[in-house]
C-alpha cells in the first residue's frame, strides 16, 4: 500500500509508468498485463518502448501502430493530471508490484495496474464470495441476499459487491454484520459516490469494510464503467452468487467473467414463474450450482476456503485482543474461533452466536459411557465433541442427531458443515452423517 508522499524514487517511477500505460490509446488492462509479464514491470516496459518504438511490436506484444503512437507521448497530459491529483490528494493506492496487491486478482489476464482504496486493506487477504443481482429486486430478493451474505460473513467469508442499490446494498449491509465484512468495487473514482442514496452505506464501508476503484480520482459514473469493474468483483472472489437476475441482467456479465476466470458460479433459482429470476435459472441450466443456503456454497468451496477462513479469523481475533490490551488465553480464542465458524447457518437469531455454552442435555449425553470412547481433541468445542460422540453408534440422520443432542436442526447443520470441512464427519445421501474412521458406520 502507498500514498504518494511515502513512495521511494523507484516507486514513483513505477507509478509514472503505470499512469503512462493507463492513459495510452489502445493499451488497456489486457495489453498492459501482457507487457508486465514480458518486461517484469511497467517501468521496464515503458523504457523499452521509448528507447525503441518498435520494440513491443517486434516481440509480438502490441500492434506496431499502437506502439509507435505510445512513443509520441500523447498520453502525457492525462498521465500528468492523475499524477498531480495523487500528489495533492493523499489517496491511498496499490500497484501490482505491492505485496498487498491480492494474488487472486493479479492472476486474471486483465488485472488493473493501479487500485485506489479507502478502508481496511486487510480484507484483501480474506477469502471472499461475490454477490450480485438486480437493482430493481423484490423484497424477497433483499431478504434472500441478507440471508446468504450474513451467514457467509459470520463464517469468516468476505462479501464483495458493487455498491449499487438493490441486491448489492443488501449484500454489503449484511456482510458488515459479521467478521468477514465487505468490499465494494466502484464504477467511479474513489472520491465519487454513485448512487448518491448509498452515502450512508459508503460511509459504513469506509469505516468497517473496504472501497476499491481502478478509475482515476474524479471519474464520474458512466454506463460502460460498470461492466468493466465487474471483472474485479469476480476476480477478487472464490465464487460468485447471483441472487436475482432477469434474462438480460448485467449480473450475467459478472457470472460469465467468473467462469472465464475459473471461479465457481452459484445461483438462487427463485420462483418458477418469476421473471426477475429467469437469468438465475438460465445460469443453472448452463451448469451453475443451484443453492438454497450458505451451507451449499461453503461445502462447495470448502477445500479452498477452509485454511483461508481459519487464518482470517485467527488474525481478526488476535487484532481484537491487541486492541483491548488484555491477554486472552489461547483456549478462549479457539472457542471464539469455533463460534464464528459455526455461524454458517444464517437462520440464527440476530446477534446470537451459538454454542456459548453446552446445554444440559449435552452434559447428560456426555455422562453416558459410549460404546467406543473418542480420543479427546483440545481444538474441539463441547458441542463438536458431543456430535462426534453421538456418531460413534453409526451413521445417523440429522433429525435423529438433533433429537439426541436436543439441538435445533438449523444450528446443528452449521456445526456438521464445519466438522465435515475438517474431515471429522462425512455426509452420506439423505442427510445422513457418520464418522470416517468407522467406515461410514453401521446401517
Amino acid at each position: 500500500m502507498a500514498v504518494f508522499t511515502l513512495l521511494s524514487d523507484s516507486g514513483r517511477k513505477e507509478l509514472w509508468a503505470c499512469l503512462a500505460l493507463r492513459h495510452a490509446a489502445g493499451i488497456g488492462p489486457l495489453r498492459s498485463m501482457r507487457l508486465l509479464e514480458a518486461y517484469g514491470s511497467a517501468l521496464a516496459a515503458v523504457e523499452a518502448a521509448l528507447a525503441a518504438p518498435a520494440a513491443w511490436a517486434e516481440e509480438g506484444l502490441i500492434p506496431e501502430a499502437i506502439a509507435r503512437d505510445f512513443s509520441r507521448k500523447q498520453w502525457l497530459e492525462a498521465a500528468r493530471a492523475e499524477w498531480n491529483a495523487l500528489r495533492r490528494s493523499g489517496f491511498s493506492f496499490l500497484l501490482q508490484g505491492d505485496p498487498d496487491y491480492p494474488p487472486l486478482l493479479r492472476a486474471i489476464p486483465d488485472a488493473p495496474l493501479l487500485l485506489y482504496y479507502k478502508g481496511n486493506l486487510e480484507l484483501l487477504r480474506a477469502p471472499a464470495v461475490g454477490v450480485v443481482g438486480s437493482r430493481d429486486c423484490t423484497r424477497e430478493g433483499l431478504a434472500v441476499t441478507a440471508f446468504f451474505a450474513r451467514a457467509l460473513s459470520r463464517a469468516g467469508v468476505t462479501i464483495i459487491s458493487g455498491l449499487a442499490r438493490g441486491i448489492d446494498r443488501a449484500a454489503h449491509l449484511a456482510g458488515l454484520e459479521g467478521p468477514g465484512r465487505s468490499i465494494a468495487l466502484l464504477g467511479t473514482g474513489i472520491d465519487r459516490l454513485y448512487p448518491r442514496h448509498n452515502a450512508d452505506l459508503a460511509e459504513k464501508m469506509e469505516t468497517l469494510g473496504l472501497l476499491l476503484s481502478e478509475f482515476p480520482p474524479g471519474t464520474p459514473a458512466a454506463p460502460h464503467h460498470f461492466p468493466i469493474r465487474n471483472r474485479l468483483i469476480s476476480g477478487l472472489a472464490r465464487g460468485i452468487l447471483v441472487v436475482e437476475a432477469a434474462a438480460r441482467s448485467g449480473s450475467l456479465i459478472t457470472a460469465r467473467l467468473a467462469l472465464e476466470q475459473g471461479r465457481e458460479v452459484f445461483a438462487v433459482p427463485g420462483h418458477t414463474m418469476a421473471a426477475v429470476s429467469e437469468g438465475c435459472r438460465s445460469l443453472i441450466r448452463q451448469g451453475a450450482k443451484a443453492v438454497f443456503s450458505a451451507d451449499d456454497i461453503l461445502a462447495e468451496l470448502a477445500p479452498l476456503l477452509q485454511p483461508e477462513v481459519r487464518q482470517a479469523l485467527d488474525k481478526r481475533f488476535a487484532e481484537e485482543n491487541r486492541r483491548k490490551k488484555k491477554p486472552v488465553p489461547r483456549r478462549k480464542a479457539d472457542d471464539r474461533h469455533e463460534e464464528a465458524l459455526a455461524t454458517a447457518e444464517s437462520v440464527l437469531p440476530e446477534g446470537d452466536l451459538p454454542w456459548l455454552a453446552p446445554k444440559e442435555s449435552d452434559r447428560r449425553e456426555k455422562a453416558r459411557p459410549p460404546a467406543r470412547k473418542p480420543t479427546p481433541r483440545p481444538d474441539l468445542s463441547p458441542p463438536e465433541e458431543a456430535v462426534l460422540e453421538a456418531l460413534l453408534a453409526g451413521r445417523t440422520h440429522i433429525d435423529e442427531l438433533a433429537r439426541r443432542l436436543d439441538q435445533e436442526v438449523a444450528r446443528l447443520s452449521g456445526l456438521l458443515l464445519i466438522l465435515e470441512m475438517r474431515g471429522l464427519v462425512v455426509r452420506l445421501p439423505g442427510a445422513i452423517y457418520a464418522r470416517p474412521e468407522t467406515g461410514h458406520g453401521a446401517a
